[in-house]
């Protein structure tokens, strides 16, 4: 993470955090320190144990100890339910975003899909699970309904990690919906729009199992040694 420049400090430190998040730069399982987080972002411990306990009242994070903090190892049954919920909102906001965007919205959403193609290609993970996120979320920033991308962004910040292991797996077919969903904004075909988003979701379900699956085998391990 980049160090923190000047204020406001505490939404600064929140936000970075959060990004880190979303982006993979954290994963399920990491143990975070306060004090190394502050290292990190070049500031006292002071905003971000704020950010932290903010992060913890979320479930984004656990707080372990005063000091001590974890990324959560997400249970199958949290990821099913935040995936019912996604393919709820996200269908919705698929939907609106395709009977409001204008034209140039939807080219910006595409050129953001090609820009994430080429990291697919050059096999540069990272860059492509940034670039999944931000699809995503620019797709419910479409819909103008700022109450849902709020509730998105808070179910993206558990996901983020979880979707990083995703990409390291280096799935094939990754924006095939997306571009179907693109397709169908075009026509400014609503329905058209809310399936694909919610294939595209449901497409990942069964390596994210395994993912959760093989995390939890080894939390149970590392608890057990």
């Amino acid at each position: 993470m980049q160090i923190i420049g000047r204020a406001p400090l505490g939404e600064q430190v929140y936000d970075r955090i959060a990004k880190a998040l979303l982006t993979g730069q954290m994963r399920p399982n990491d143990r975070l320190t306060i004090r190394g987080l502050a290292d990190q972002l070049g500031v006292s411990t002071t905003p971000v144990r704020d950010a932290v306990k903010q992060l913890t009242q979320e479930n984004v994070l656990e707080q372990r100890s005063p000091k001590h903090v974890r990324v959560p190892v997400m249970s199958e049954a949290t990821y099913l339910e935040i995936l019912e919920i996604r393919l709820s909102l996200e269908g919705l906001a698929a939907e609106r975003a395709a009977e409001h965007a204008t034209e140039a919205q939807i080219r910006d959403l595409r050129r953001l899909l090609d820009r994430n193609d080429r990291a697919i290609e050059k096999r540069r993970w990272a860059d492509a699970t940034e670039g999944n996120q931000e699809f995503h979320l620019a797709l419910s920033d479409l819909a103008g309904m700022p109450v849902l991308q709020k509730i998105l962004k808070g179910l993206w910040l558990q996901m983020g990690p979880l979707v990083a292991c995703y990409y390291d797996t280096e799935p094939t077919g990754l924006n095939i919906q997306h571009y179907a969903l693109l397709d169908a904004m075009t026509r400014r075909d609503g329905p058209a729009a809310r399936r694909a988003i919610e294939a595209d979701l449901v497409s990942a379900r069964p390596m994210m199992l395994a993912q959760i699956a093989e995390l939890r085998k080894r939390l149970v391990t590392e608890e057990a040694a």
